[in-house]
């Protein structure tokens, strides 16, 4: 099955192939061009340039409108390598024929389809290809001198060569771009089983703090305000409200650490509250602008990479004043969360992995392997800025907390 995350990766891949044939067909125009110089004769030389011109137009316009999302897809790029051949088909015929030295594009256009890694449009095209030089060599088998006939038959060997060749790097490319999906899928199943197994440590660890601690954290409450009703003491005074302290603590952790919160209140109203408790253990002021539309994918990872980033804020900025931010933009989920504070050198990130420090770094890669985007703006001295940036389509993954 295909997974979201390979998803992304091999439609980042065509995307890429879409440019480079858009790109490589503009200097494809410079041999085309030169080899109709060398054709007498002026009617026949017009149409040549004009033909020409209308293909080098639209080879521009196909440059731009791969930096839009690709019409038709494959078909669209098919229907292009068609034009190519069309062209080159029509530019032979008007310069020459098969003695035109147009007709080594034909060596040259299954080489670029290549690029695709389908080796069955690969070797349509360059059957194509193959067709098209024998009609123009027509005339030359039919009435041509002996050793024109024989240049055909010589050029059409090396022609089949070519896509033969082309073929079996495209079958190459291919199999290796399976592999890579393969990697791609395993990777993100076993991310999957991990976030999923750590899940069920955080809602184990949230449940045994709420029935077990906090449980009895309350019994000992009850049995100071006893002692406090009996013999009233500032002693008792100061552990009873730190007592209270304390279950509040572990309450804000418990609801911080269950899965289910997202559930209960949502995932605006949710970050309000993660942002509040963080306000007030890291002492600055927090601005909010949570303006989700409809659904948003990937809730889980959202409030665990805030999460994570919020308490990075109160253990390290020292800042005076945070944005938490959380909106839609061009078909993505965006979370922001930027401070005043110390700052530090993103570059910390990678050696802070290597050293077993996983908890920032750790959600850079969940969001990576998301198909997301993450993102880090700082310098020692601050400010801080770092952007989470989710596709709309979920990935399915659920996060697990950091250290």
């Amino acid at each position: 099955m295909t997974t979201r995350w390979r998803d992304h990766q091999l439609s980042g891949m065509a995307e890429l192939t879409y440019r480079y044939v858009a790109w490589l067909r503009l200097p494809f125009l410079v041999p085309l061009l030169l080899a109709g110089w060398d054709w007498p004769g002026h009617a026949v030389s017009v149409w040549f340039y004009v033909t020409l011109a209308a293909y080098a137009a639209w080879a521009v316009v196909r440059l731009v409108t791969v930096y839009r999302p690709p019409p038709g897809g494959l078909r669209g790029a098919v229907g292009a390598a068609v034009v190519d051949v069309v062209a080159a088909g029509t530019l032979s015929a008007l310069s020459g024929g098969q003695a035109s030295a147009v007709r080594y594009a034909y060596y040259v256009l299954p080489m670029a389809s290549v690029l695709w890694q389908l080796p069955r449009v690969t070797a349509w095209l360059g059957g194509i290809c193959v067709l098209a030089y024998a009609v123009l060599a027509i005339p030359t088998l039919s009435n041509g001198p002996s050793s024109g006939r024989w240049t055909v038959v010589v050029d059409e060997a090396y022609l089949l060569w070519d896509v033969l060749t082309c073929v079996l790097v495209a079958e190459l490319l291919r199999r290796q771009a399976a592999s890579v999906g393969q990697l791609l899928d395993t990777r993100e199943s076993l991310l999957r089983d991990a976030l999923a197994a750590e899940t069920r440590e955080r809602t184990e660890l949230a449940d045994a703090l709420h029935d077990s601690a906090v449980q009895n954290l309350l019994a000992s409450l009850h049995d100071l305000e006893d002692a406090q009703e009996a013999s009233p003491s500032p002693a008792l005074d100061r552990v009873e409200a730190e007592v209270r302290r304390t279950v509040q603590e572990i309450r804000d952790v418990t609801f911080e650490l269950h899965p289910q919160v997202l559930a209960s209140i949502g995932l605006s109203a949710a970050l309000r509250s993660l942002g509040e408790r963080s306000a007030r253990r890291g002492g600055f002021t927090v601005h909010y602008e949570l303006t989700p539309r409809g659904e948003v994918p990937d809730q889980a990872l959202l409030y665990s990479a805030a999460r994570e980033l919020l308490n990075n804020t109160v253990k390290h900025a020292a800042a005076d004043n945070v944005w938490l931010s959380l909106r839609p933009e061009s078909g993505d989920t965006v979370l922001t969360v930027r401070d005043d504070g110390a700052g530090f050198d993103p570059a910390i990130i990678q050696s802070r992995l290597r050293d077993g420090h996983i908890g920032l770094a750790s959600h850079y890669m969940r969001v990576e392997s998301a198909g997301g985007r993450f993102t880090v703006d700082s310098t020692p001295g601050g400010p801080t800025t770092i952007e989470v940036r989710l596709p709309a389509q979920p990935s399915g993954l659920t996060p697990g907390r950091g250290d």
